[in-house]
Formats: C-alpha cells, structure tokens, sequence
C-alpha cells in the first residue's frame, strides 16, 4: 500500500506541473513543495522495493526465523521509516545544503543537481543505489538458495 502512495504522488504531482513560467512567477513554493513530495515518494518507494526484497529473501531462505523478524510491529516500523528516510534525504534541501528548483532540462522541480555536488553524491548514493544493491543481493540469494534446494530435491530423487 505505501508503494501505491508513493507511485500516486510522483505522478500526481509531476503530471499536474505546468512549467516554469506557471511555477516559478512568485509561487517558488509550489515548486520546493513538488520537489520535496517527489524525493520523500521517490526515496520511500524505492526503499520500500528494497524491504520487500530483505522480507521476502528472509521469507525463502530462513524461513524458520521469518516470524519472529517480521511482526505486525517490526513491518509497520520498517514501512515508517521508508518515509522518514525519505524526509532525512529531502532535509539537506531545506536546510542549506543544497536547494529545490525547476530544472529546464528536465521541466521538473528536483533538487538543484548544480548547487551541492556532496548532496547528489548523498542522494543518489544512499537513496538510490543503496536500495537498489540491497535489492539485487537479496534476489540474487533467493536464486542461488533455489538453485542449491534443487540440486538436493534432483539427488534425493535419483537416489531412491
């Protein structure tokens, strides 16, 4: 479900932008606010794709321990703090380290990719290829996990 927001905002938010002209005439709030939904969905929806990962290789591989890792409580936490890892990377906008603006390249509102080299190295380090690296180690477990089961279930079938 918080996937499902995440994808609503950013296509909300991105679809109803007018351009620079309707967004940056005196209204740069609108833009720092379409700026700061769409890195909080954005970093949200991709950790979220990264927890999805770590339950489900935990689910797979050892699951014997599954329950006792993933409670009701454990998952509401792990799906809050997606969302507070999407403020944490967003911050560093508001408070000087870098900045929101429109970007005429891309006609959006992101952060200022020109204002703070260390922010985007941080962005896109820690919000980007981090839960994506996370995300490709635990598939990558799951396949070789069921690659090494159906070896065992292919010899205890030949040996009967």
């Amino acid at each position: 479900m918080s996937k499902a927001w995440c994808v609503f905002l950013i296509f909300w938010f991105k679809g109803s932008m007018m351009g620079e002209k309707q967004l940056m005439s005196g209204q740069t709030w609108l833009c720092t606010a379409a700026a700061s939904l769409c890195i909080i969905s954005c970093i949200a929806s991709l950790s979220s794709i990264a927890l999805i990962a770590i339950n489900r290789y935990v689910y797979i591989c050892w699951h014997n321990s599954y329950g006792r890792l993933f409670t009701r409580r454990r998952s509401v936490a792990a799906l809050v703090s997606t969302w507070v890892a999407g403020v944490v990377f967003d911050s560093p906008n508001h408070v000087g380290w870098s900045s929101h603006g429109f970007d005429t390249k891309t006609q959006k509102c992101l952060w200022d990719r020109a204002a703070a080299y260390h922010y985007s190295v941080f962005f896109v380090v820690g919000g980007m290829l981090l839960p994506f690296v996370i995300t490709t180690i635990c598939y990558w477990r799951i396949f070789a996990h069921i690659r090494v089961v159906k070896k065992r279930i292919l010899r205890t079938q030949f040996q009967v």
